[in-house]
């Protein structure tokens, strides 16, 4: 379901993750009209090379060894279609173990396809979605007036406890 948390999700893991010991942390946002080369153009990027007149395969290379024996995390977000990992450059089946692979999608089929283990992420349920739309709000503002107060429980509750919304 799209407003759940799935990227400010990855986003936090991304910031998680540059703090404990990986080496190279890569956030890409993937989307409906994501492409290999897209997804390549942004590694690449990140891994502070060049990506100006480079082919699919040599942008496959740079990537397959600035990552070969490295400590890494690859964060996709919002994949709508199963990705081929190794024809990206990704190196998942060498001798390195030392990765992580974290993405988002709202599809159970490319979960499957691309063998993840699942994670489901729920929208709020009522008294969550108002202590978050209390704090978001303000307590000062939500008690100026009982009607404000009330007005903001409908808000709330219209949200249907999805964080973003609220």
């Amino acid at each position: 379901i799209g407003g759940v948390g799935k990227t400010t999700l990855l986003k936090r893991i991304n910031n998680f993750m540059e703090g404990i010991g990986y080496e190279i942390v890569i956030f890409v946002v993937v989307s409906e009209n994501g492409s290999i080369e897209g997804i390549q153009k942004d590694i690449v990027i990140r891994l502070g090379m060049k990506v100006e007149n480079t082919t699919h395969l040599q942008r496959e290379g740079i990537i397959r060894r600035c990552l070969n024996d490295k400590k890494f995390v690859l964060l996709l977000d919002d994949i709508r279609k199963e990705w081929d990992l190794e024809e990206v450059g990704v190196p998942i089946h060498g001798n390195n173990k030392n990765y992580k692979i974290i993405f988002t999608t709202r599809s159970r089929i490319v979960c499957d396809q691309m063998q993840a283990k699942r994670t489901k992420i729920e929208c709020l349920n009522n008294e969550e979605a108002w202590e978050l739309f209390k704090t978001t709000v303000g307590e000062t503002i939500l008690n100026s007036t009982i009607e404000i107060n009330r007005i903001g429980e409908q808000v709330a509750q219209e949200c249907g406890g999805l964080p973003l919304a609220l």
